[in-house]
């Protein structure tokens, strides 16, 4: 049976109370989904359009991430607009399925230690026409990966990843070097 261990964070630029990002995730018997929203800018506007993704995954998780990614930009029409990354892990195929539009980063290391990197679309979800794809990627168990916004800076993920025993000691290791000159949100996993 797969088990999907997870660690987040979540802070505000310059430690505000007002986050311009958001995150999600739920577990399900069938899946892991997980995602981070960064809304576009900083502060209550920002909020607004990163608050879309989770309330669109509340409701609407069973779905592809695909067509999760098409509702969360229909909602943002005439919103300010986010950049949104979501990874749903699909026990039964033993597949990460995965799509990015704009910022948001996504690094995982495979059975054969190798960096596995999905290019996120450039660009933004704001209820404009987009073409929307997604990846599938297959995992093993004790697959890692490791999710985050814009305002985290990673320099050797794949360090990050193979040198950290759980993935709160990933997240751990990563929040003395954020700066807080924006919103910062990331997400660790471990698939077991």
């Amino acid at each position: 049976m797969t088990t999907v261990v997870s660690a987040i964070y979540c802070a505000a630029k310059e430690h505000g109370l007002i986050a311009g990002d958001s995150c999600f995730e739920k577990y399900h018997p069938d899946y892991y989904i997980c995602s981070i929203a960064d809304g576009l800018g900083s502060g209550e506007m920002a909020q607004q359009s990163a608050a879309v993704m989770p309330e669109i995954l509340t409701k609407y998780s069973d779905e592809s991430v695909c067509q999760l990614m098409a509702r969360c930009n229909e909602a943002l029409k005439y919103k300010r607009g986010a950049a949104i990354a979501i990874a749903k892990v699909h026990y039964a195929t033993q597949q990460v399925e995965y799509s990015s539009v704009g910022n948001v980063q996504m690094y995982m290391i495979n059975d054969a230690d190798k960096l596995i990197y999905p290019i996120p679309q450039a660009g933004f979800l704001s209820g404009r026409k987009l073409h929307i794809t997604s990846q599938n990627i297959n995992y093993q168990p004790n697959s890692r990966f490791f999710m985050h916004s814009d305002g985290i800076v990673v320099r050797r993920p794949a360090e990050l990843i193979k040198n950290h025993s759980s993935a709160q000691a990933m997240v751990n290791a990563v929040i003395p070097t954020i700066d807080f000159k924006d919103d910062a949100t990331m997400i660790a996993i471990e698939i077991k």
